[in-house]
């Protein structure tokens, strides 16, 4: 796995050449980022997105989960973290990291969402729900199909806990159909979930 034990700390985590200005990226770097901010459904369940998902979010995205650039972590952490905040979106039971399959986690070598909320989620009053598991391994979503990717999913998720009367924060890096949290809701929704949100660093959707 990569990391910055070498860069200066107040480098830039993207272009590992400017002054940090926030979310650990430099001014240049940040301005290449589509913020949008926007809130939509999946179903009847609201769904938020910081940022479109533009060429450079792709990269940012690919470069922490493909090429373990681990370090990155920090600068999604920093950017659910201050939209999460400011939204009052931790104001739940739960938060849950969308989870990655065994085999999944084996193959990249880290759980990627996690290791971000891990960053901040003793700065909120909430818990990790951690009955919750992905017990199917599955396709990659991007190389699929609409209709594939709903299907890849079916019966991927298990929940061994009564949910009645909890909310949920469930996170994610992408929304591109918004198919993997429908899937996770569902199986919520037999654990008689009373309320679910889902915050994702970035999503396909523009409704902004």
């Amino acid at each position: 796995m990569i990391d910055l034990l070498f860069l200066d700390e107040n480098t830039c985590y993207m272009c590992k050449e400017n002054e940090i200005a926030h979310h650990y990226l430099c001014k240049d770097c940040l301005r290449k980022l589509d913020y949008v901010a926007n809130k939509f459904k999946i179903e009847d369940y609201p769904a938020h997105a910081v940022y479109f998902y533009n060429d450079s979010m792709r990269k940012l995205i690919g470069d922490y989960k493909f090429e373990r650039n681990t370090s990155l972590s920090k600068v999604f952490a920093s950017i659910i973290y201050d939209y999460g905040r400011v939204n009052n979106l931790f104001d739940v039971d739960y938060i849950l990291p969308s989870p990655s399959s065994k085999s999944t986690l084996n193959t990249r070598g880290f759980d990627h969402i996690k290791m971000i909320t891990d960053y901040f989620i003793e700065e909120t009053s909430c818990s990790y729900l951690t009955s919750f598991k992905k017990t199917k391994n599955t396709k990659a979503q991007h190389n699929l199909d609409k209709t594939e990717r709903a299907l890849n999913l079916r019966g991927a998720f298990e929940i061994g806990k009564d949910l009645s009367n909890k909310s949920i924060l469930l996170i994610d890096d992408l929304i591109t159909t918004g198919n993997t949290a429908l899937e996770i809701i569902k199986e919520l929704e037999k654990a008689n979930i009373k309320e679910v949100t889902v915050l994702a660093i970035t999503s396909e959707r523009r409704v902004n």
